[in-house]
């Protein structure tokens, strides 16, 4: 945090730990959220759905039970039924003339608004794919940021947006977690946005969740 504290990092769908990496490697307390059986051995990852984080923390809240208050969450969830690549599911719809009528499954962006609004951190990003704009505008977001393909949503100060590899750089054709190869934030991205948590001078720099 401002000030030369370390800071507590919440990172939801996690992956390979792209989005968090910086933060870990300048010693911040980083807990990962992942699902994904193969990722289990990505260090500081907790194997676990984030449907069940969130109806965890919802307890806990009931209950009166303390939570450990992250300073920054960041969340990329899975971008496929927002995706406008050729096979996904809105491009179809497009192709098909029901661009308008078409519904994502925002189950999991729910959540993570919800653990978002629980935790209350001080910042959050969450991140994903252009064509998610119009879908994530429905739930009170706004992208605060956008950089080539990437869109991002949050309470974050604006931070420089280093290059970032093509898609068919990060590509891992025939690996199991080629997805999470797909979808892995790089290095200079999240060393980015630390640098710009730790830099800003004002509250209000950026935008919250309406409630």
């Amino acid at each position: 945090m401002p000030g030369g504290d370390k800071m507590k990092v919440l990172d939801l769908f996690s992956g390979l730990g792209g989005f968090s990496e910086a933060f870990l490697l300048q010693g911040d307390e980083v807990e990962r959220v992942e699902n994904n059986p193969l990722l289990q051995e990505v260090p500081k990852t907790t194997f676990m759905c984030v449907l069940e984080l969130r109806d965890y923390l919802k307890r806990c809240k009931d209950e009166g039970t303390p939570i450990i208050q992250p300073d920054v969450v960041l969340a990329a969830p899975p971008c496929y039924d927002f995706s406008l690549a050729f096979s996904a599911p809105q491009a179809i719809a497009s192709r098909n003339d029901n661009f308008d009528e078409y519904e994502p499954d925002m189950q999991l962006v729910e959540a993570t608004i919800e653990i978002i609004k629980i935790l209350n951190p001080r910042y959050f990003v969450i991140e994903n794919v252009m064509g998610s704009i119009r879908h994530f505008a429905k739930l009170g977001l706004e992208p605060n940021q956008i950089h080539g393909a990437c869109v991002f949503y949050g309470k974050f100060p604006k931070f420089s947006t280093p290059d970032m590899p093509t898609k068919k750089e990060k590509d891992k054709r025939h690996s199991p977690i080629r997805a999470n190869h797909r979808a892995l934030i790089p290095l200079p991205l999240s060393h980015a946005l630390r640098k710009a948590i730790l830099e800003q001078k004002t509250l209000f720099d950026y935008h919250s969740i309406e409630d």
